[in-house]
């Protein structure tokens, strides 16, 4: 199985947008992907939560102004028959009162005690129903709370229910744009993770490395086309014994393959082959990565592919083998081997000690 290095460029890019959007809940290309198609019955079903969620605190609502109602009931009724007894005992003491006493003087102060008692007992007949509001107060002031509540949300339900739905249904759209405007890099991610599977397949010889990428300290000059190359940047960088190959994924439609704005990935292989081939074939990195021959210094071939996972052009490019998924092995294993193990990982070292400057 190949040796690999590197995570793929576009799941990298993926979770930084993600992150920066606040986004945690994929944790892969699969899980954005069942977003998507279930989004319609997501936000259904966000619903039907929200609306149950709902109910069920007014249920609890009613069944707590029902529980208020039947304490408001019970202490009105207490303090009503407190009430009642003590009048009746302050009218049977008034009765007994009433009654002549043995001496005047005992008289005179039943007389005055009565007359207290009877104000009192008129008091508390005059004042009846303010005692028992004020005892009741509190208690009637929970049960009109709830109630209230209870009338206010059974009147405005769908209103609620709504606002409620609003910031969440707000944050699914905004999952869904992110999600939407990543799609080219989806897509992207989904080729290069198809190719490196693969890739895979291949023997213990190969080493691949996954997004390699390098910014050089000493720009390379590419005369042909009059460019200054100051980094590089491949999906799949192939180390085997016969050569290093830099393979670009494309996970392209039929209508991309027209698309005149869509940068060449042909074009874009070869001025990384022009940038790669210099570092690697300069006197003293071959020398060092390349056992010596008695002809000469050798040469490490650079091998252009074009890996396309949907749909492939018609047309045959110089320097650029176009491939599909399929291909893309058997054409590797065609080339004849000319580097032994301990080549092909002092190549491997040399990509990464760079790589890593």
């Amino acid at each position: 199985m190949t040796l690999i290095h590197g995570q793929i460029e576009s799941l990298k890019r993926i979770r930084k947008t993600l992150d920066e959007k606040g986004i945690t809940r994929f944790n892969s290309i699969g899980d954005i992907n069942q977003f998507l198609k279930n989004f319609d019955n997501e936000k259904e079903e966000l619903f039907f939560k929200i609306e149950r969620d709902f109910d069920l605190e007014l249920e609890d609502l009613q069944t707590k102004g029902a529980y208020l109602q039947k304490e408001h009931v019970e202490l009105k009724n207490k303090i009503e028959t407190n009430l009642n007894k003590k009048i009746s005992q302050l009218k049977t003491k008034c009765l007994t009162l009433s009654y002549p006493a043995k001496n005047a003087v005992l008289d005179i102060l039943n007389w005055y005690q009565l007359q207290i008692l009877f104000a009192y007992r008129f008091i508390l007949k005059k004042t009846f129903n303010r005692i028992v509001h004020l005892q009741t107060r509190d208690s009637k002031t929970r049960l009109s709370t709830v109630l209230e509540q209870v009338n206010a949300n059974t009147r405005n339900r769908q209103e609620i229910i709504s606002a409620r739905c609003a910031p969440k249904f707000q944050e699914l759209e905004h999952i869904k744009k992110v999600a939407e405007d990543l799609y080219p890099i989806i897509a992207g991610a989904i080729g290069e993770h198809l190719v490196a599977k693969e890739l895979k397949k291949l023997s213990d010889d190969f080493v691949l490395f996954n997004d390699f990428s390098l910014k050089l300290e000493k720009p390379i000059y590419n005369k042909r086309q009059n460019d200054l190359i100051r980094s590089v940047q491949i999906d799949h960088l192939l180390v085997s014994h016969t050569g290093v190959f830099i393979i670009e994924t494309k996970n392209w439609s039929k209508a991309s393959l027209e698309r005149y704005d869509l940068r060449s990935p042909v074009k874009q292989v070869q001025r990384v082959n022009f940038a790669l081939y210099t570092l690697l074939n300069s006197r003293n990195t071959a020398n060092s990565v390349l056992k010596p021959h008695h002809w000469g210094q050798r040469e490490l071939p650079v091998y252009n592919i074009v890996a396309m996972i949907r749909y492939r052009p018609k047309e045959r490019f110089k320097y650029v083998a176009i491939k599909t998924l399929k291909e893309l092995n058997g054409y590797i294993n065609r080339f004849e081997p000319v580097f032994d193990n301990s080549e092909v990982h002092r190549i491997a070292d040399y990509l990464i000690e760079i790589k890593n400057q």
